[in-house]
C-alpha cells in the first residue's frame, strides 16, 4: 500500500498539471533467465511505463507488468527511470533503473485437507538496466536492453487455531495459527527485453 501511495504521490503532479511535460509510454516484453531446484529456466515477461520526459536525456513514470515464474505468477509495480545518451540520434543508448514491488494479486489461498491454508505474498522488486534505442520516426522508437532483474516472494503454509474456513487470516499474529511456516523465494533473473516507445 505505501508503494502506491508513493507511486501517487510522485506522478500525480505532473499529470495533473495540464500535460506540462510530454507524456511517454515504453512497452517491453521479453525472457527472464534464471536457475532454481530445477536447473535453468526462461520465463515470460512483460512490463509497459507511462510517464514524462523531463528533458531530452530523463524519462521517469509508473510502470506494470506480469512476470510468470515456474509455479506463480507476479505483477510488479512501481517506478522507473530511464535515462538516454545523445537521444537525437536514430541510434542512442540509454539506460534504466525500476524500483517497487510484486504483487501476487493474481494468485488465490489455496484451503487444503483439514483447513490447510497456503498462499504467496509478493516482495520487493528492483531491476537495472542498458540497451540502445533505434528511431523509426520522430515520436517513437524501438528498443533493445538487457538487466538484472531481482524479485523477492514469500510462500505460506499454516493451519489456523481459529475458524479452519476462514479465509482471511493475519500471517503476522501467531495467535491466529496453530502451525505456520514461510519459505523465502528470491528470483534473480538476466532480463532480455525488445520495446517499443512513442509519445
Amino acid at each position: 500500500m505505501k508503494i502506491f501511495l508513493l507511486t501517487y504521490l510522485l506522478v500525480c503532479p505532473f499529470f495533473c498539471s495540464g500535460q506540462a511535460l510530454p507524456y511517454i509510454h515504453h512497452t517491453e516484453i521479453g525472457v527472464l533467465m534464471g536457475k532454481d531446484a530445477f536447473g535453468q529456466r526462461g520465463n515470460f515477461s512483460v512490463q509497459t511505463l507511462q510517464g514524462v520526459r523531463f528533458d531530452r536525456h530523463q524519462e521517469m513514470g509508473f510502470l506494470i507488468g506480469l512476470d510468470s515464474y515456474p509455479g506463480i505468477t507476479i505483477m510488479p509495480i512501481g517506478m522507473g527511470w530511464r535515462g538516454i545518451i545523445y537521444p537525437q540520434n536514430w541510434f542512442s543508448w540509454y539506460g534504466g533503473f525500476d524500483l517497487g514491488y510484486g504483487s501476487t494479486i493474481l494468485e488465490r489461498m489455496e484451503l487444503g485437507d483439514w483447513g490447510l491454508h497456503s498462499w504467496f505474498e509478493g516482495g520487493i522488486m528492483y531491476q537495472p538496466s542498458i540497451g540502445f534505442r533505434l528511431r523509426s520516426n520522430g515520436n517513437s522508437t524501438f528498443t533493445f536492453s538487457l538487466g538484472y532483474k531481482h524479485q523477492v516472494a514469500n510462500y505460506y503454509e499454516g493451519m489456523p487455531s481459529e475458524d479452519p474456513w476462514r479465509e482471511r487470516l493475519d500471517p503476522r499474529d501467531p495467535v491466529h495459527w496453530t502451525s505456520l511456516r514461510r519459505d523465502r523465494m528470491v528470483f534473480r533473473n538476466l532480463s532480455i527485453k525488445v520495446g517499443y516507445a512513442w509519445r
